[in-house]
């Protein structure tokens, strides 16, 4: 997170940090279930490091790369930054199954954009 919040001071940028649920929270009330969640990514960005970020925390609800990717393409981000946690090195060194989905999907979709006349190198 640290250094998502460094680029995003650095280029004046905006950081979504989204929490994807695969399933409905078992609170009646989905609405408080999700503002818990929010509040509880937005109490995980220490105040010091949200100075000069815009910071926006969001819950969705499906399979986390396909959320991820929507939220990318809707908000046409240019970076996509992931953490992994509670993995080994050898796990991280071949990235999770979310991970792998959302850079395989991803560039997929952003090489189709180029192949129709889109902009991008890195294809």
């Amino acid at each position: 997170m640290n250094h998502a919040l460094s680029i995003v001071r650095e280029y004046k940028a905006e950081l979504s940090s989204p929490h994807v649920l695969e399933h409905l929270p078992g609170s009646p009330d989905l609405q408080s279930a999700t503002a818990e969640v929010v509040k509880q990514l937005g109490e995980s960005i220490p105040p010091d490091a949200r100075e000069g970020c815009c910071v926006n925390s969001l819950v969705r609800i499906g399979k986390p790369y396909q959320q991820i990717i929507q939220l990318a393409l809707e908000a046409r981000a240019d970076l996509v930054s992931m953490g992994a946690r509670g993995r080994g090195a050898l796990d991280v060194a071949l990235f999770g199954s979310t991970t792998y989905r959302v850079i395989q999907l991803l560039t997929e979709i952003r090489c189709a954009d180029r192949d129709q006349g889109g902009r991008n190198e890195a294809c």
